[in-house]
């Protein structure tokens, strides 16, 4: 058995704050393979973003942040490597596109030698050199006349040019891993679908693992291979795309479902919301964390969190009653779209 590119072990994250610890991230555990996407979902504060933070330590200088477990990137664990050690990784091994394009991009600098300053740095190549490669990652990214408007600030781009900057930077040194922070979320439908067909394009092309964070189902659905559902900085469920959408098992993954839109009357035409709200991520949690909006829950539910149970070779769920839920769904099915 192969050994993974990435693999995330026990990872907890928190951050002291005058309101107390926040736990953004609370024994989290995932790995990808080469050439693999993942995709990571959730609603806000579900600790999504922290999780990709964390893999670069991309915190800032004045973040009291403490972290903890193991994150092994080709067998070396980023986070007891130097930081001159981690600087040569981002951008170089590992790529990153953020969700804003708009406050990721110097506001001073032509875009292309923002490109080329990272091929510089990673590679040493000259700025002539440089220069011509950014061109090429320009145009390769969709940037029409890329050798004119590579010395152009980022303010006379679109939001989607601009986010197809990010791509070209984030590809600049043909990284083996490339994670995608809400990379469409900013942007208008047509150009979300551009971005993702370009990112999907590319990780094909150049046989890049991708991590996709996103809280959009049919961002999944179009670009990942197997997802992590994240709820109160915990894993829910860990499964393949086939499953998340035919085997859904945790009642969280469940209620996320029922809010994807559909064209069909199959849901009498209405989403149902989740009730309730996610708990602050300051209070000590000793149960499921989704326990208290879940109409499943039980006494032991509330007192002793699960652990991810293996319901087979590629599927995981957080819950107690995971293998009761999983025995009755004997054949593929979607019980997310009719009441429970």
């Amino acid at each position: 058995m192969s050994t993974p590119l990435l693999e995330v072990r026990d990872l907890c994250v928190s951050f002291a704050t005058r309101d107390g610890v926040v736990r953004a991230v609370d024994g989290l555990s995932f790995s990808v393979d080469a050439g693999e996407a993942l995709g990571i979902v959730g609603e806000s504060g579900s600790g999504k973003t922290v999780s990709s933070l964390s893999i670069l330590r991309l915190f800032g200088l004045f973040d009291d942040v403490t972290l903890s477990g193991e994150i092994l990137f080709e067998g070396r664990d980023l986070l007891r490597i130097s930081e001159a050690e981690l600087s040569r990784i981002r951008g170089g091994k590992i790529g990153m596109v953020f969700q804003d394009p708009l406050t990721s991009l110097n506001p001073v600098m032509p875009v292309g030698e923002q490109v080329a300053e990272s091929i510089r740095f990673h590679t040493g190549a000259t700025r002539p050199q440089a220069r011509k490669r950014a061109i090429e990652l320009l145009d390769r990214v969709g940037i029409p006349d890329a050798a004119k408007r590579c010395d152009e600030l980022p303010h006379s781009f679109s939001g989607g040019m601009r986010q197809r900057v990010m791509v070209a930077i984030a590809i600049a040194c043909e990284p083996k891993l490339l994670i995608a922070d809400e990379p469409s979320t900013a942007l208008d439908v047509t150009v979300q679908a551009q971005i993702l067909l370009l990112l999907d394009e590319l990780r094909r092309e150049l046989g890049i693992a991708l991590i996709m964070i996103t809280h959009d189902f049919g961002v999944v659905a179009a670009t990942v291979d197997r997802v992590l559902v994240m709820y109160a900085a915990q894993p829910m469920e860990y499964c393949t795309i086939e499953h998340l959408f035919d085997r859904a098992n945790h009642p969280y993954t469940e209620g996320l479902l029922r809010l994807v839109p559909r064209l069909d009357h199959r849901m009498g035409g209405r989403l149902r919301p989740i009730e309730g709200q996610p708990p602050a991520l300051t209070e000590e949690i000793s149960g499921c964390p989704f326990a208290p909006r879940c109409g499943l829950a039980e006494e032991r539910c509330h007192n002793d969190r699960p652990p991810l149970v293996r319901l087979g070779p590629h599927h995981e769920s957080a819950c107690w009653l995971a293998t009761e839920r999983a025995a009755r769904l004997t054949t593929p099915g979607r019980p997310w779209e009719t009441p429970s």
